[in-house]
């Protein structure tokens, strides 16, 4: 019991001291501590947001650096390919040009070793007619003769 008493008295001591009023100069120094801490908090919490920033920034400088990177490989290989399809181009046009070069006189020659079989053929006709002539010539000499 004597300590409850003693306990009751303290903590009647203690709270008879929060019921005092505070004074201009004890509420101009907790504004100062306060503006310190907010200004502390502040300067802490902008420099937290300056190293995101920075870092955000470095992450995304990278990102575009290796977008850029990507990007000119497609542009060397899009130039070498626009590259290969002008000299594919030109090996077409070349070989078109030897097809047509040894095709024309290849068909052209096909086309007079038809022109000499109808020759010969017609030439074979006529040496027929000439010998039926001749044969018919020999058979009226024959029945004149008669």
């Amino acid at each position: 019991m004597k300590y409850i008493t003693i306990l009751t008295m303290l903590f009647t001591i203690i709270a008879s001291t929060a019921h005092s009023d505070l004074t201009p100069t004890d509420l101009q120094k907790i504004r100062e501590i306060v503006k310190e801490t907010v200004t502390e908090s502040e300067k802490r919490t902008k420099e937290y947001i300056d190293l995101r920033i920075d870092s955000l920034e470095k992450s995304v400088n990278e990102r575009f650096n290796s977008v850029d990177k990507r990007f000119d490989s497609v542009d060397k290989r899009m130039t070498h390919q626009k590259r290969m399809t002008h000299q594919a181009n030109i090996t077409y046009g070349l070989m078109a040009l030897v097809a047509v070069a040894i095709g024309f006189p290849a068909w052209r020659s096909q086309k007079d070793r038809s022109l000499e079989r109808k020759i010969e053929a017609l030439t074979q006709e006529i040496e027929k007619l000439k010998r039926q002539r001749i044969q018919s010539h020999k058979n009226m000499n024959f029945v004149i003769a008669q």
